[in-house]
């Protein structure tokens, strides 16, 4: 695999929605196997920021251009459930062009969602206040991860634990360094590995 900065790594699979400004193919690169549970966890902290967030979703998607997936919730959620964590999951795995339409789409959300990620993340706001933000963040994504995921599972259990937040900043930086340009890129770098 070529060596080179996050910033200008592409995959290339054939998808319509990748850069045009980058079309270096990398032939020994393969999906990672957790990345539909990376993508489906990424979707559940847009859905904790954001009120209404999976109308908000399909009509980003309709708006960038993106395929019929992005139709109906019916269909978006099927695709979401190739995420074995998940209460009720299918046996199919995410298609090389479906993970490129939700890297773009969590993408373009992520920008949207920059001000709110960033406060989350930031340092420089009063103790009192950044950790009544985080509270309220947890709490809500923990509740979606209850309702929505097999609770038996032991990462899911592990995630639920009281003192455990670094999984839930992990996802917020990965968010935050989808944002602007080469965002998706380096959001897409992280679901391959080299085979």
């Amino acid at each position: 695999m070529k060596k080179s900065n996050l910033n200008s790594t592409q995959v290339n699979n054939g998808s319509k929605h990748l850069d045009s400004t980058i079309r270096e193919t990398y032939c020994n690169c393969v999906i990672a196997n957790d990345a539909s549970r990376k993508i489906d966890f990424l979707i559940l902290v847009i859905e904790t920021l954001q009120i209404n967030a999976t109308d908000s979703l399909l009509l980003k998607a309709k708006n960038i251009g993106l395929s019929d997936d992005f139709s109906s919730r019916v269909q978006f959620w099927k695709m979401r459930c190739s995420n074995p964590l998940r209460n009720t999951h299918t046996l199919t795995s995410l298609t090389s062009e479906q993970i490129d339409s939700l890297v773009e789409l969590i993408s373009h959300m992520a920008e949207n969602l920059y001000p709110l990620i960033r406060q989350l993340l930031s340092s420089k706001e009063p103790k009192k206040l950044s950790q009544e933000r985080w509270l309220l963040f947890t709490s809500r994504l923990k509740a979606l991860i209850r309702k929505r995921m097999n609770i038996k599972r032991s990462y899911i259990a592990s995630l639920l634990g009281e003192d455990n937040n670094e999984p839930f900043r992990e996802l917020l930086v990965i968010l935050s360094l989808s944002c602007g340009e080469g965002g998706a890129n380096r959001l897409k770098a992280s679901l391959y590995h080299q085979s």
